[in-house]
């Protein structure tokens, strides 16, 4: 079994199954700004979304998916060779652990994180629920902790619309799109419906930005543009460009700029590698006395470096940063953020 850094048990969930240490140090807090958290149903409807519309995320993140799930490589490999429908099979076998939220709030406690951004899906499970709704019920009273981002899809604008209102009544404090999945482009006028209603309930939406490897989708859907433009239209609303619009990482730090409800979170890419030459991420650390102090965010993507998340939040406080900035990154402005969202609410 190919299961790099012994942390993601079989279940799926990331719960690490070994103690804390009592004689460890004190970790710092962080809040993961991009998080998944689903049973094994909501697993294989988030895997199968990427097989139906971006099989080339099965290829290109096959080892981190085999690590995350506790899978042999090789099996996997050979298995998407033929299909990807039977490289999931090998993910997502029978008899897996059914998803232990105990053990997964234990697992955030030893990692540090204080809280996390859930991100929900409008697809559905064999039992005919959303994932969002799976989720909002899942975690109703860790909601403190768990802060569920209700997933919408645009390629039905009208059904993107019910999606926010019903999860918004249901306890969303957040909402998640992926544009290159959906096909569409957010700023397209059909979904001005959509954001407006994200913005007069001040409900952030996290917006994958950035690269994306699905080569039958254009590139631009969802850039740092999607976000200018969405932020202009729609001056109310809160948006967390996702992945930081990476490699157009100076360009999406300078639209937030613009834009005092532009955020930026970094998941999928690793701290340590920013400092490097050519990582794309110089702006970023160039900026971050400055532009970038009160506007970026950390995040994991839960399977793409599925090591333990404390590890991630000390790559970043080894990086050449103040401790002040270490800390508003880790967890300060996305506290800020909750706060902000809470506060439009009265709670």
């Amino acid at each position: 079994m190919n299961v790099s850094y012994d942390l993601a048990p079989r279940n799926g969930t990331a719960a690490a199954t070994a103690e804390a240490d009592p004689a460890a140090p004190a970790r710092r807090s962080v809040v993961d700004a991009c998080s998944l958290v689903y049973d094994g149903a909501g697993w294989r409807v988030y895997l199968n979304r990427l097989g139906e519309n971006a099989p080339e995320y099965l290829d290109v993140f096959s080892a981190s998916f085999c690590r995350y799930f506790g899978a042999s490589h090789a099996a996997y490999r050979e298995a998407l060779a033929v299909r990807w429908q039977d490289a999931v099979d090998v993910l997502l076998p029978p008899g897996r652990p059914p998803f232990d939220l105990a053990g997964h709030l234990a697992d955030r406690q030893r990692q540090g994180v204080t809280a996390e951004f859930a991100m929900g899906s409008a697809e559905r499970l064999p039992d005919g629920r959303t994932v969002n709704a799976w989720l909002l019920e899942t975690v109703r009273e860790a909601r403190d902790r768990i802060h569920v981002w209700a997933g919408i899809s645009l390629r039905d604008p009208a059904a993107a619309l019910r999606e926010v209102e019903g999860s918004l009544a249901a306890g969303a404090s957040g909402l998640c799109v992926i544009p290159f999945l959906d096909g569409t482009d957010p700023a397209d006028p059909r979904f001005a419906p959509v954001w407006d209603a994200a913005a007069s309930a001040r409900l952030p939406v996290w917006l994958h930005t950035g690269h994306h490897f699905a080569r039958s989708r254009l590139t631009g859907l969802g850039s740092w543009r999607t976000v200018e433009t969405l932020a202009a239209r729609h001056r109310e609303l809160l948006l967390v460009a996702g992945h930081a619009g990476w490699p157009d990482v100076r360009e999406t730090l300078l639209t937030a700029a613009r834009h005092p409800g532009v955020h930026l979170e970094f998941s999928s890419h690793r701290p340590r590698h920013m400092a490097k030459p050519g990582s794309g991420w110089e702006p970023l650390l160039h900026h971050a006395r400055g532009l970038a102090r009160d506007r970026v965010m950390f995040g994991t993507s839960t399977w793409v470096n599925p090591g333990p998340t404390g590890s991630l939040a000390d790559e970043l406080a080894e990086l050449p940063l103040p401790d002040d900035i270490v800390t508003a990154w880790l967890s300060g402005n996305a506290e800020a953020l909750v706060a902000r969202s809470a506060g439009a609410h009265g709670g």
